[in-house]
């Protein structure tokens, strides 16, 4: 295993990670009835989170060419 490798792409893997958690979470504050102002700022960024980091994890592998 290339050890150098995974260092300096541990925060992209974490990234990959996030997107199903941040997808849940977006998931579970919009299901949620009468939504206090912070359970939709919370909503808002979730669904940016999870819209991020699936652009920047498209482009991690498109920049090295793994789709």
């Amino acid at each position: 295993m290339d050890y150098n490798k995974l260092i300096n792409n541990i925060s992209h893997y974490g990234d990959i990670l996030a997107i199903p958690f941040f997808g849940l979470l977006t998931i579970y504050f919009y299901n949620l009835k009468n939504k206090t102002l912070l359970e939709y700022f919370l909503l808002l960024f979730s669904l940016a989170g999870f819209i991020l980091d699936s652009f920047f994890t498209y482009l991690f592998y498109k920049k090295n060419k793994y789709i």
